[in-house]
């Protein structure tokens, strides 16, 4: 969504190599690493830097890690052509890390020598994962769209290409051109440009590049996502529509695109005038293709949404991971949050599926964190972010815009805060712990919408003040990283006493918070037994206010939701014996409804119980219906071993592989305390199960 023509400045090619070094040492504290801090004396826009996006090498030997990130650099920067002459115009910026994040150098801009165009903006960056006509995988690309704005006369969505990692540049293609770069989102707009690309592979392994188009009013059509495709990344055809509507009001934009293990491919979108034309919030929509190119193109889609409706708006990106459950998640990020009207609230969470972008949605708090509350266009941090993975898929990489307070700039007199381009990193094989589900001692429990679970412990400001998380649980000895979730909107740090296991260990520290409903992250390191520890938070100087805990690097546990009576599968009576039986029951918070799936090849999990650390079982290797579900040791018993089968809506047959047969609460039944079991197929809802993870802990 482009609220301001001067936002989407910003774009241009060709490359020189430079040596500009900026370094840090926090990534997940410290709401991130500096890649570039905004020029005052040269900014033109209040923005400062916009439109961040990042990508990790995977494809690309023994360059496989080094991360890459550029924005929208909303100034000039004096530039030398191939035939020797020179320049003041805007590039895309290549930064580069080498060492997860911690530091980046600038190694190259790109600008335009094609066209005469002296503006860039919309950056997108893409690592080929296979070849694509004479480009090997491991090419970088580089999408955008240049235009000049003075006067404005037209809008191209073009592709330069780095086959040494980012180095070095040259030009490829031009995908599409459209009319001049102005935003008007009326029902009266004759505007017809093009915005916005984004770079994917479709199911036959063609690149396809997906953008915004104006140019389809005459059919009733404000604005459409569409999309051309190129066997060769030269040549560009095949254009179609992902979303078109033709009531001359919804106007989807800013498509990003993932594909999924199932062989689907899931897009989000922005659709400026919802939830209405007078009250434009940029609400987040998504849908879903068989191959890329194929979509129902008159569908608006599915509004991304919690359980309580809580939705996002504005500058959606999306990435599926293989991590963080069985099924993976698929990650969405947006500038801001709504409420269940759709009205802006907040905006510092990720959103996240764990069933392949169907049914529930949950929040995962973000690594680097904005002010969400900036939406009339000023400096509009957080505006149009992006994340990738590490090669590993156990690493959150987030680069977004952030305001920088202590960097102003008067522009038509008006001082605004410019951005500075931030990443930040957090771990996703980590366990989250809600402050308001521990012991609690002399503080109090607070809603906030930006809140992980939507809760947090405030006033924590006696002496004998506690937060003490009694249940984290690893499954073997050794340092774990404890990452804290906080607020201090006080002038001073401030810290708290930490007790582990009974014994006093340290203190941590609580910098700076914007105000008290802005959060950052601390962290430390500690020696964790095997099995349940506990974690106390004491007041010790100053006042911070908890809203979780995450401790890397354990296993996901998930509560496991039946569809039919909405109740959790569980051990019974949380028992810890061999054999022991299991059935369904409402939330409890006890350990015995908690689970841990571990990968045993081939898309088969084995379901392990938290409480007891035994495993889901068919009990004698039955192959029969009627046959209960129990508790067993470990064992190679293929009794032991499962498989999702997708049915719909988010939710899973839970199937044994020894039997062929579907988990189920037998009878149909919607009780506490009704036993589960497997059965043949019935089509029945008892044999649906979905998985949660948000406020389990």
């Amino acid at each position: 969504m482009k609220l301001k023509k001067v936002l989407l400045s910003s774009m241009a090619i060709f490359t020189t190599a430079l040596m500009i070094v900026t370094t840090a040492n926090a990534q997940t504290s410290g709401n991130g690493v500096a890649v570039y801090v905004s020029d005052n004396d040269a900014t033109f826009d209040p923005g400062g830097a916009t439109y961040a996006r990042i990508i990790c090498l995977k494809h690309s030997g023994s360059s496989n890690g080094t991360l890459l990130c550029t924005y929208d650099q909303l100034k000039n920067v004096d530039v030398t052509y191939d035939d020797g002459t020179s320049s003041s115009q805007q590039v895309y910026p290549i930064y580069r890390s080498t060492d997860g994040g911690d530091s980046w150098t600038l190694i190259s801009n790109v600008f335009d020598q094609e066209y005469g165009l002296l503006r860039t903006s919309q950056p997108c960056l893409y690592e080929l994962p296979q070849a694509v006509g004479d480009m090997p995988a491991g090419t970088v690309l580089l999408a955008g769209n240049i235009f000049d704005d003075d006067p404005a006369t037209v809008s191209r969505i073009v592709i330069y290409k780095s086959e040494d990692h980012g180095a070095s540049w040259s030009f490829l293609s031009q995908v599409d051109t459209g009319g001049p770069c102005v935003y008007d989102p009326s029902t009266t707009s004759t505007t017809t440009t093009i915005w916005e690309p984004f770079l994917g592979l479709d199911d036959d392994g063609d690149l396809v590049c997906y953008y915004s188009d104006e140019r389809q009013k005459a059919d009733g059509v404000l604005q459409a996502v569409s999309f051309k495709t190129s066997s060769d990344g030269i040549s560009w055809g095949n254009f179609g529509n992902v979303a078109a509507i033709t009531n001359n009001q919804d106007r989807p934009g800013m498509i990003t695109v993932t594909s999924l293990p199932n062989g689907k491919y899931m897009a989000t979108y922005e659709v400026v005038n919802r939830p209405s034309i007078s009250n434009n919030n940029a609400v987040v929509y998504c849908k879903f293709s068989d191959d890329g190119i194929t979509w129902d193109e008159n569908s608006l889609g599915t509004r991304i949404s919690l359980a309580n409706g809580r939705g996002i708006g504005s500058s959606p990106y999306v990435k599926w991971v293989d991590a963080g459950g069985p099924n993976g998640m698929v990650i969405v990020s947006a500038k801001w949050g709504t409420d269940s009207s759709d009205n802006i609230s907040g905006g510092q969470n990720f959103y996240v599926n764990y069933n392949l972008g169907v049914g529930t949605w949950e929040r995962l708090p973000m690594a680097v964190t904005y002010d969400a509350t900036d939406t009339n266009g000023g400096y509009f941090s957080g505006f149009s972010q992006s994340f990738d993975v590490s090669v590993d898929g156990t690493t959150l990489y987030q680069a977004t815009n952030v305001e920088n307070f202590s960097n102003a700039k008067t522009i038509d007199g008006t001082s605004y805060n410019l951005n500075d381009i931030r990443v930040g990193s957090l771990p996703l094989n980590g366990t989250i712990y809600e402050a308001e589900n521990a012991e609690l001692t002399d503080v109090s429990v607070g809603s906030n919408v930006d809140a992980s679970n939507g809760q947090e412990v405030q006033y924590i400001n006696e002496s004998d003040s506690t937060v003490e998380f009694d249940d984290i649980y690893v499954e073997s000895s050794g340092n774990y990283t404890i990452n804290v979730r906080y607020s201090n909107g006080e002038s001073s740090e401030a810290s708290h006493t930490i007790t582990k296991n009974g014994s006093t260990v340290g203190t941590i520290n609580y910098p700076v918070t914007t105000d008290w409903n802005r959060y950052q992250w601390a962290t430390f390191t500690t020696y964790l037994r095997a099995g349940v520890n506990t974690l106390a938070f004491t007041k010790n100087v100053g006042y911070a206010e908890l809203d979780c805990i995450q401790v890397s690097d354990t296993p996901s546990e998930f509560m496991i939701v039946n569809r039919n009576s909405s109740k959790y599968l569980e051990v019974v009576s949380a028992s810890t014996e061999d054999g022991a039986s299991i059935g369904q029951w409402g939330d409890t918070d006890y350990s015995c409804q908690k689970w841990i799936f571990e990968s045993a090849g081939n898309d088969r999990y084995r379901i392990k119980n938290v409480n007891s650390e035994m495993y889901l079982t068919i009990e004698d290797a039955s192959t029969s219906d009627g046959a209960n579900a129990i508790q067993t040791t470990y064992s190679t018993s293929s009794s032991q071993l499962w498989e999702l089968q997708e049915t719909d809506s988010g939710y899973y047959n839970i199937v044994n592989v020894n039997s062929g047969k579907y988990l189920e609460v037998f009878n149909n039944l919607s009780s506490d305390g009704a036993a589960v079991g497997q059965w043949g197929s019935t089509g029945y809802s008892c044999q649906e199960w979905t998985l949660i993870k948000e406020g389990i802990n």
